[in-house]
């Protein structure tokens, strides 16, 4: 019975998810999705680039290339960003970043390869986002009950977060800021 109900929560949770990726590209604003399955949390993130690089285009300067590159540093240290219940002792399994400007790392679903990016006019390009995906396996799942955002004090360019959480405790959305970091269920 709580399988189903997960999987009710997760796919309520999606469907959310394609209407928010269907809103307007707005800088400084960013969404979370939250997911918890069994022992998974799963954490969906989308951002656009600007709220966190400053740029959306690909880098052009050596500045612009360390930039890119100190990002995907900062993404890959999850577990100083996103701070789970502490009684919950959660610890980062997976994740993966998906954004054109990165070269390297882990990302899925953007193959470089065949994309000739050189001399493109990138003024009048779609807005760029980065999405990421972290998967925490907590031992304590049960006692998870709200999950800290520190991505703010990494990326100040990000103004705001709006997050959702499908628990099994129920639904729950926030819009988080600088001031305001912890999204509780």
């Amino acid at each position: 019975m709580i399988k189903c109900k997960i999987l009710l929560l997760l796919s309520m949770l999606l469907t959310s998810f394609f209407t928010v990726a269907g809103e307007a590209h707005v800088h400084g604003v960013g969404t979370l999705q939250l997911a918890l399955d069994d022992s998974l949390l799963h954490l969906n993130l989308s951002s656009p680039l600007d709220s966190l690089l400053g740029f959306e285009h690909l880098p052009r300067t050596e500045k612009q290339k360390a930039a890119v590159r100190h990002m995907a540093d900062q993404l890959r240290q999850a577990e100083r960003l996103f701070q789970p219940t502490l009684a919950a002792r959660c610890t980062l399994k997976t994740y993966s970043l998906e954004s054109p400007v990165l070269e390297t790392g882990k990302h899925k679903g953007h193959d470089q390869k065949g994309h000739d990016h050189e001399g493109d006019n990138h003024e009048g390009h779609d807005h760029t986002d980065l999405n990421a995906e972290f998967v925490f396996y907590c031992a304590k799942p049960n006692e998870l009950r709200d999950l800290e955002i520190n991505l703010f004090s990494y990326f100040p360019g990000l103004l705001r977060l709006k997050t959702e959480a499908a628990t099994p405790r129920g639904q729950s959305a926030a819009i988080l800021t600088p001031s305001k970091r912890r999204i509780t269920w």
